[in-house]
């Protein structure tokens, strides 16, 4: 088979749609029957463009046409009519799958913004509670500097204390030394 003769009758089959039968489909391959649109408009052409297939936007019974001779005008109306009934469902399907997302959205939404509400709220309680802990912890540093400059004072008095008795147990030790040699009778 030539390449427009392959083309035309991958063509030929999206044209009779999936209820056609393998006669129909026989006689359109074999020249028994037209079609609606221009070979050079479906993928795959010597030109290398990538068309529609025959423009019309529906495959069989577009324009009653494509199917050839071995379908009446009654086996028409019910391939349309089945395809329309079909595109209304799926439209009823898509419009009801677009429901549910927005429904879906809207409860994502709805639960991140109530989990917004309960973090700003613990975040507000976490600030309170830091500002109380940095105020105790200001407090503690404040008491803390003053303990440890009266501890420093107190060795300081203490230091001062200890080297003054240090310093009269040192003088009393001198006078009492003298006294003790004045009191003692020397042996003559």
């Amino acid at each position: 088979m030539q390449r427009d003769d392959i083309a035309t009758s991958v063509c030929q089959c999206h044209t009779l749609g999936a209820a056609a039968d393998f006669a129909s489909f026989y006689m359109l391959q074999h020249g028994h029957g037209s079609l609606d649109h221009e070979p050079s408009s479906y993928p795959g052409t010597a030109d290398g463009s990538w068309g529609t297939y025959g423009g019309h936007g529906t495959g069989a019974g577009a324009g009653g046409v494509g199917a050839g001779a071995s379908m009446g005008a009654g086996e028409l109306e019910q391939q349309q009519a089945a395809h329309d009934e079909r595109k209304a469902r799926r439209q009823a399907s898509n419009r009801e799958s677009a429901r549910r997302a927005r429904a879906r959205r809207r409860g994502q939404l709805d639960e991140l913004s109530s989990r917004v509400a309960a973090l700003r709220a613990a975040n507000a309680r976490l600030a309170v509670e830091l500002n109380r802990v940095a105020a105790a912890r200001a407090r503690e540093a404040r008491e803390n500097a003053r303990l440890s400059a009266e501890a420093a004072a107190l060795r300081e008095r203490l230091a001062v204390a200890e080297a003054a008795a240090a310093a009269d147990r040192e003088a009393s030790g001198k006078g009492d030394a003298g006294d003790e040699a004045a009191a003692t009778p020397t042996a003559d």
